[in-house]
This record gives structure tokens, sequence and C-alpha cells, in this order.
């Protein structure tokens, strides 16, 4: 018999458009001797809400009255992380039709109930529920850390005592083992799994890991399959979609996400890498249809995005409709009106006044793009801000923005190939492979130059000199690595200096996080034991 739960320190937020719908499920939530209840009768206001605290469980309704619905608000609280693995989302729906229960599956909620319920109902479930999370609390935690070896472990466990969270631990399990990169195990894994029973999440895990290893052929086979097999394994496609994606092959992958659209349309993500992929291959008419979708499902929502709008401009304009273009534009100036997102609008804004013959407010539209200086900003916004400048003859200022992006992503063929993309009308192939060449040899003169100093015994300086790089370019591993090193090196040679030290380490975390056996993190760790072992420090560092 499974042992009474007590809810009495639990925190619930409810989230439905309807008055009576609210009222009715704080008593049954009540019922369960819960006091933590918020309510909330809109996105926004569960924002609001989500902000001030943390819940136990959010109980969602999935039409809400308005143009977006609880699956799309799922999905931007898993991706915007706003709330952790540990949180109970049940998605409420008076609908049993498939539409709308393959679309509520989709984003995976932890359950959802089907209107009318009892008291009783809702009890069961979350006793349910309840025994769960408390049996996977440990995990949930870990994941929120990102400890993938210490996950595995804390499955191996589950796994070993054979009891009725087995396949939840299985699944958890072979998840770690790809986000450990540990992809000969995970293959081995979800062979064995598949070897007891066909289970579509291990054929979905065995792609993964196939993909992983540089077996896209296999994957795509496999996928292909388990599409066939489980038509509303939704994840399928869109790992198939991405592998047909980085293969150079955009339009197997329109097709296969346009497949997965017609058993579930609702995804705002699987729309805007439709309109993605669409814009790639120049099929115009296809962005606006997707984007058209996303605009709808995101009006007056706190889901809406600028780029959005950004790009659905950027379509009509290369279909000639500068009508069209001009009028997404003002919506978006209407809409994000006070909230500071408005640069990628007036950057595409003194696009499409150029285009159409207005110079003068075009420059006008591209200096509030670039007022708020180019630091810290996002690529798609460097993007946009680039595209503005070379159409508006500012090339000078496009190439320092590009060259930014670039020595920050120095490995990234995605960026390379959309530097290539933007200056398509502006000095082609030639100029793009300038700039990329140009911006790496920038990078390595600078290394060299510190390489130099510390030689010459000017450790300050080299650790000074590559610090304010690595800060610069926080995803340039190398830069990161080497400003690490030089920081300890400044330190081991000079005099101790605890904030220096606390900056390589901090470095190194970084350095770890995108690759944790990367070769200069075991240099990293011989200057600390030396700078220990010289200052004579009780304490590891």
């Amino acid at each position: 018999m499974s042992k009474i739960i007590s809810y009495k320190d639990k925190h619930v937020l409810i989230i439905d458009d309807m008055a009576d719908m609210r009222s009715s499920l704080r008593n049954q939530i009540g019922s369960l001797e819960i006091t933590s209840v918020g309510v909330a009768s809109s996105i926004r206001d569960a924002l609001d809400l989500l902000k001030q605290k943390r819940y136990d469980v959010i109980l969602c309704d999935y039409y809400l009255g308005g143009s977006t619905d609880g699956q799309q608000f799922l999905e931007y609280l898993r991706t915007a992380k706003i709330i952790s693995r540990a949180t109970l989302f049940i998605m409420i729906t008076a609908e049993t039709g498939y539409e709308s229960v393959i679309t509520a599956a989709e984003c995976l909620p932890d359950d959802y109930l089907l209107k009318p319920f009892t008291a009783e109902t809702l009890r069961s479930r979350f006793q349910r529920l309840m025994e769960k999370k408390i049996r996977l609390q440990a995990i949930d935690q870990l994941h929120d850390k990102a400890a993938w070896l210490e996950i595995i472990a804390a499955c191996d466990d589950i796994i070993a005592t054979r009891d009725k969270y087995l396949v939840d631990a299985m699944r958890i399990k072979g998840n770690a083992l790809l986000m450990a990169e540990k992809n000969d195990e995970a293959m081995q894994f979800y062979e064995q799994a598949l070897s007891v029973r066909a289970m579509p999440w291990a054929k979905l895990g065995l792609a993964k890991a196939m993909k992983a290893k540089g077996n896209g052929e296999q994957a795509k086979q496999l996928l292909s399959d388990l599409i066939n097999d489980s038509p509303n394994l939704l994840s399928a496609y869109d790992l198939l979609g991405k592998i047909h994606t980085e293969s150079g092959d955009d339009v197997a992958a329109i097709a296969i996400l346009d497949k997965a659209s017609t058993v579930a349309p609702n995804s705002l993500t699987r729309q805007r890498s439709l309109a993605g992929l669409a814009e790639r291959t120049g099929d115009f008419k296809r962005v606006e249809q997707a984007l058209t979708t996303v605009l709808k499902k995101t009006k007056n929502s706190p889901l809406r995005d600028p780029a959005d709008y950004v790009k659905l401009s950027g379509a009509y304009m290369e279909m000639n409709d500068a009508a069209k273009a001009i009028n997404v534009i003002e919506d978006a100036k209407t809409t994000f009106k006070g909230t500071g997102e408005l640069r990628s609008v007036s950057a595409m804004e003194a696009q499409v006044l150029h285009k159409t013959g207005k110079p003068e407010l075009a420059n006008e539209a591209l200096d509030r793009a670039l007022s708020g200086g180019t630091t810290g900003i996002s690529e798609e916004l460097a993007f946009a801000l680039a595209k503005a400048c070379l159409v508006n003859d500012r090339a000078a200022t496009a190439g320092d923005i590009l060259k930014h992006v670039l020595q920050n992503n120095p490995d990234s063929d995605e960026v390379k190939n959309a530097v290539s993309m933007i200056f398509q009308h502006h000095g082609g192939e030639e100029a793009a492979k300038e700039l990329i060449e140009r911006s790496t040899q920038e990078v390595v003169a600078l290394n060299n130059e510190a390489v130099l100093k510390a030689k010459s015994g000017a450790y300050a300086e080299a650790s000074q000199m590559l610090t304010e790089a690595a800060f610069r370019l926080p995803n340039n591993m190398q830069i990161v690595a080497n400003a690490s090193l030089s920081l300890l090196a400044d330190v081991l040679m000079n005099q101790m200096d605890n904030i220096k030290v606390k900056q390589a380490k901090d470095f190194a975390i970084t350095l770890a996080k995108t690759n944790k056996e990367h070769p200069k993190l075991t240099e990293i760790s011989r200057f600390l034991k030396k700078i220990q072992t010289k200052y004579q420090l009780d304490t590891p560092l």
C-alpha cells in the first residue's frame, strides 16, 4: 500500500481563464489541505507569480482564452528554464479529441487531467505524481546542476532495485549518458534496453547516440523506421530534421518538419525552425506561412519575439512587397514599445526604408538600432545590425560587428555560413572569406603577442591582455583557456593574488562546461598545485 503523502507544505499555482474553474480548482486543492495556492487568469499573471516564488505544482488549462495555449506556455517555461525539473506541470483540458491530447502530450507535462474530474481523482493523481517526484527527487536536483555522472550512478541504484520507476530511471540514465558524451556506453545501453522490449524512447536515444558518433546515415534510417512505427513521437521528427539540416539537405528537413506539423501544428519552436529553413532555401512564401502562424499564436502574449517580426518583414522584402514589410515593422514597433526590444526591429526598418528610397529615414532607424552599442549582444541581433549597416553603406561597422561574432565562435561553421550569406549581395564569397581569415589572424596575433610577453617575463601584462580578451570573447575557448593559464603563471612567477586565482578558476569552469576533457584543464590543474605548494596554502585550490 502506498504511503499517504502530506501536501500541507506544497505550493500550487492554478492557471485558468475561467473564474468558475479557478474557484472550483482552488476548492479541490483545499481539500488536500494545501493552503499556499496562487491563482492566475492569464499567462502574463502566471509569469509574474512565477518570478515571485517557487511552485511545486502548476495546474494549467490547455485553452487559456487567448492566442497562446498551455502547450506553448509549458514549452516556453522549460526552454527559458523558468521552472525546474522538480516542478510538476499538469495540463487540464475539456477536450478528449486526438489533436488536443497529442498536442498536450508533445510538450511533456507530468500528466494531464480531462474535465470534469472530482477531488478524489485529483487526490489520487497527486498521490501518484508526488510518489514519483519523491523517488526521483535527488536525480531532479542533480539534473538542475547538470551533474550527469552522478545522475547515471543514481539511476543505476534505482535500476538495481527494479521497482516501478525502473523505466523512468532507464530513460533518465540514457539521456545522462548522452549529455556526458559517453556515446559508446549510450549505444550499448539503448541496444540492451531494446533487446528486452521495443521501446520508442530507446530507439530515439539510440539514434541520438548514433548521430553523436557521426553515424548520421544509420540514425536517419532508424528515425525513419521509428516515425513509421510511432508517428506521434514528435521528437523523432525534430531529430531527423536536424540531421538533414546539418548534412546540408534543408529541403528534406523542411519536408520532415512539415510532416510533424500535420501531427501537432501548435509548436512555436517547430514553426520557427520551419521559417529559418525556408529562409535559407529562399522559400519566402513558406517563411510567411510559418511566421504568420507564430504571430497569431503569440499576439498579446509574453511569448512574442521581435525576431519573428523581423524575419517576416524580411521575407516580404524578398518578395518585393514593401507595403507588407512596413506594416509588420509598424506592428512590431507598437507591440514592443517601451520594452527595450526594438533594436533588431529598427535594424530591419533601416533596410526596408533604404530599399523604398528613403535613405535619411533609413539612417535614422539604423542609428537607433546601433545606439545601444554592440558589446554583449546576441548573434541574432549582431547579424541584423550587420545587414542593416551593409545596406546603408556602413561596411566598416558591419565588419567590426561580424568580426566579433566570428572571433567569439571560431569553430562554428554555422556562424561562418551565416556571415557568408550576409555578404551574398555585398562583395560575395570573397568578402566573407577575407573577413573570416582576418578575424582568425587577429586572434592568433593576440595569442602570439601574449606568449612573447610571458617569455620576456611580462607575466602580468600578458595575463591582463588575455583576461580582457576572454571577457570580450567569452565563447572563444582558446582565449578563455589561455587567459586562465596566463593568470596562474602570473601568480606563480610574481606574487599570490586570490582575485587572479579565482578568475583563473572561473575561466576553467567555463572551459570544463564546454568540454570537460579539454587538454588545457590538466595544465591548469598542474599550475594550481604548483601555486599551492609554493605559497604553502592549507586549503587545496
